[in-house]
């Protein structure tokens, strides 16, 4: 089961890091078109400056969740680090558990994030404020899916 699961993930994850390749060669664009606007035309658009911040967002949410996978997002691993293989997963389950119930409280207020921004535009795009507040959830989803393959995998090592 934890294969499938595994398997399943791998694709998700595929399918991430194409969208951050993409994001950030959209991203790239549209800050040197905005400064080739501002500094050599002397005249500055608003939509880039803020499709670049809409799109950042998404790309924290979405590399967060490879982070997690991956096991290489920010921490602070001078104890866990010397300690055995079985007193460590442990403690990654605990403090991933303890990730996991933040991501579904920050799920739950997300997505009244999200209602409240359908009623709003941006200032720039013309676009519902509820698509870059969707990056919300749709990371904690993804992290939320990621964190019980490390706690599966955790498990596995402490019965082994």
């Amino acid at each position: 089961m934890l294969e499938k699961y595994s398997a399943f993930l791998d694709i998700v994850d595929k399918i991430i890091k194409i969208l951050l390749i993409l994001s950030v060669a959209v991203m790239i664009f549209a800050m040197v078109y905005q400064v080739v606007l501002r500094y050599v035309f002397n005249n500055a658009n608003s939509w880039s400056e803020e499709l670049t911040r809409y799109i950042f967002i998404y790309q924290v949410m979405l590399a967060s969740a490879v982070a997690i996978r991956r096991n290489s997002h920010l921490q602070v691993d001078v104890l866990v680090g010397k300690m055995n293989p079985k007193v460590k997963s442990v403690f990654t389950i605990l403090s991933t558990i303890a990730g996991v119930i933040f991501l579904i409280v920050l799920f739950k207020y997300s997505l009244q994030f999200v209602a409240i921004g359908t009623r709003n535009t941006s200032s720039g795009l013309y676009i519902p404020m509820s698509i870059p507040y969707t990056a919300l959830p749709v990371g904690c989803i993804l992290m939320i899916l990621v964190s019980i393959e490390v706690i599966a995998k955790n498990i596995v090592i402490l019965k082994s």
